[in-house]
């Protein structure tokens, strides 16, 4: 398989689409043949079987034979969306001769629903057998198709992958499945899902999802096997596309495409992760435009946030991913945004960011904008007529450069700086959606590695599977865990031999109150932490004073009974507002108050120098200055 060690891929998705309406194909040639000249070298295509398969066994592929003509002509190389886009395994929209002739079964998208078709669209369950017989054939035969083509670089197996949500008789049946797997029998699942009142079921039959979670829906846990078998399914389903691509082709490698770097690690069996990665939403339906300095941090930390997903199993990039799409031009409303647009070097400045954290790869969206429906005239590369823009000359400038020094970008690796930040995974946010508070808190890890980079440190991102499965830890001196309620006894076991060895442990209340299925720890920090940190919190107030001893608190007032711990600082009250203790060779630190909320970069120099403090004594100094 191609290391792609001498090529850096830059270019733009083009056309066909799978989606709307792209530019004529007569403009096609004219089009890649000034792709080409500007020095952009690969574009994405989509295979959508609803376009090509319109007839049940009559199968036009002419536009994307067309489109790999033109990149064989003019020596440019081509991404093929290969699988699903969004919630399906194949394409945007199934063929319709699959619901009316194959009776595949529809999308039933809430426990109670009878679904029928009464619209243009259909959805189908991606569970559905029929659906996937039908679906990998189709994949398995257009891999076939373009295999040999010399422009073929790689495969995308499905494109900004949603979770689908069915309670069809196919995917209770994979849940029960799920659940018969996880606890082994009725009763031990019965035992773990009545914490919210007693339940009792005779077979598996009984049993069906908890849709939703709460004072009176039903307990946290039952909700939260929902969700995992959910994310679970979903990546089931990608690995059933990547594998139908592998066995009709194993010389191009399988990119996933995650709807942004918050989905960085759902998938394991992908041979490079691929991303979306756009920040006209950071700014959304507000009429002002973020700073550059605030466009920056945002884009360090997404695309930081890539990290999470690093697998050492993964041969061909263990480390590196590709951004499939990020903003090519400017928005004038689609998406109930408002209008947009960054100059040319402001995207190329972008786009180095991205290449200086592990990129391999920048396509942007689109290169010709669709000519009908959503998004018409809208993200365009060039002009609405195909015309030269500075953003083409520039990004045609960039991806020289980037390929002139190929090897050295292709080599690019995470920077271990011995500092690391503890991000959410997956299972952080459904619990913190359990407990319908992840929106009040979901910049805290963001907010606290924007900190240390402020401070002048380069922190790396880790996750429970990091470190649990990877020994992440090993390579870190200091780690610090902002917001983080939730904490399972194998983690708290890490983390006290991690201090015990020489770590320095830096956290915020309120930490370990919890174990993973929110279960309260009545002894917290929970898990035996109490020795690691020489203190147990026992209550958790509402902080009604600003600060948080002499650093901008938040929300939360931490009441704790000291032991072995030295109290750093305290809150008006005298209580203890922040403190640190040695244990082993290494120090625990534990803020009484939510610190990384609270932060700003105008008022946020106090935290800043605390945190260099800290980790300037446990031999981390900062590598730079702002």
């Amino acid at each position: 398989m191609n290391t792609l060690k001498d090529f850096f891929p830059a270019g733009a998705t083009y056309a066909p689409l799978a989606k709307a309406t792209e530019v004529d194909m007569s403009e096609w040639e004219s089009d890649i043949k000034r792709m080409a000249a500007s020095g952009l070298n690969t574009f994405r295509i989509f295979i959508a079987w609803d376009r090509i398969e319109q007839k049940e066994g009559i199968r036009d592929f002419s536009k994307a034979d067309h489109a790999f003509k033109l990149a064989e002509k003019y020596g440019m190389k081509v991404i093929i969306n290969m699988g699903g886009t969004f919630a399906n395994i194949q394409a945007i929209y199934p063929p319709r001769w699959l619901y009316t002739k194959k009776k595949c079964t529809l999308l039933k998208e809430k426990p109670l629903d009878q679904p029928i078709v009464n619209t243009p669209r259909i959805k189908l369950c991606y569970d559905d057998p029929v659906y996937q017989k039908y679906a990998t054939k189709f994949i398995a035969d257009a891999v076939k198709r373009y295999k040999k083509s010399p422009a073929l670089l790689a495969y995308s197996a499905w494109n900004e992958p949603r979770v689908s949500l069915c309670y069809c008789e196919h995917t209770l049946a994979l849940f029960r499945e799920f659940l018969k797997e996880k606890y082994g029998t009725l009763e031990a699942l019965i035992k773990a899902w009545s914490t919210e009142f007693p339940l009792h079921y005779d077979s598996w039959d009984e049993i069906y999802p908890q849709e939703n979670v709460g004072f009176e829906h039903g307990g946290y846990v039952p909700f939260m096997d929902w969700r995992k078998f959910s994310w679970k399914n979903r990546s089931d389903k990608f690995r059933l596309v990547a594998d139908t691509i592998r066995k009709a082709d194993s010389e191009h490698p399988v990119l996933s495409h995650l709807c942004g770097s918050y989905d960085a690690d759902i998938f394991d069996s992908e041979d490079i992760p691929g991303t979306s990665v756009y920040t006209y939403f950071k700014e959304g339906r507000e009429r002002y435009n973020i700073s550059a300095s605030t466009h920056m941090q945002t884009l360090s930390w997404n695309i930081t946030c890539m990290n999470l997903g690093n697998r050492k199993e993964r041969s061909l990039a263990p480390e590196n991913f590709w951004v499939l799409e990020t903003e090519a031009g400017p928005v004038s409303w689609v998406h109930n945004l408002m209008p947009r647009s960054y100059s040319a070097r402001r995207m190329n400045a972008r786009d180095m960011i991205f290449t200086g954290s592990g990129a391999g790869c920048i396509l942007r969206w689109l290169y010709r904008s669709r000519v009908t429906d959503a998004q018409a005239g809208e993200f365009n590369l060039v002009g609405w007529d195909g015309s030269e823009t500075e953003r083409l000359r520039e990004f045609g400038a960039l991806s020289k450069f980037l390929n002139s020094h190929s090897e050295l970008f292709a080599s690019n690796r995470v920077f271990r700086s011995g500092l690391a930040v503890l991000a959410f995974d997956e299972y952080q946010k459904h619990l913190m959606d359990a407990e319908e508070m992840h929106h009040k808190y979901s910049m805290s890890p963001e907010n606290i590695f924007t900190c240390l980079k402020h401070a002048g440190y380069h922190p790396e991102l880790l996750n429970d599977r990091l470190i649990l499965e990877e020994n992440a830890l090993k390579n870190c001196k200091a780690l610090v865990i902002p917001f983080r309620p939730y904490l399972s006894s194998k983690m708290a076991s890490v983390l006290d031999k991690f201090v015990k060895n020489g770590g320095l442990l830096i956290t915020e209340s309120p930490f370990a109150i919890k174990n993973e299925d929110a279960i309260h720890w009545e002894i917290t920090p929970g898990a035996g932490l109490t020795k690691v940190f020489g203190t147990q919190v026992y209550d958790l107030e509402k902080l009604f004073e600003e600060n948080c001893g002499k650093v901008k608190g938040f929300d939360f007032k931490a009441v704790m009974r000291t032991s072995t711990c030295k109290v750093e600082s305290v809150f008006c009250d005298g209580s203890p507002a922040l403190i640190s203790n040695s244990y082993g060779k290494g120090k625990a630190v534990l803020f009484s108050s939510l610190v990384s909320m609270g932060y700003e970069y105008e008022s946020g120099e106090a935290l800043r120098k605390l945190l260099t403090s800290y980790l300037s004594e446990a031999g981390l100094k900062p590598t730079f200055k702002l």
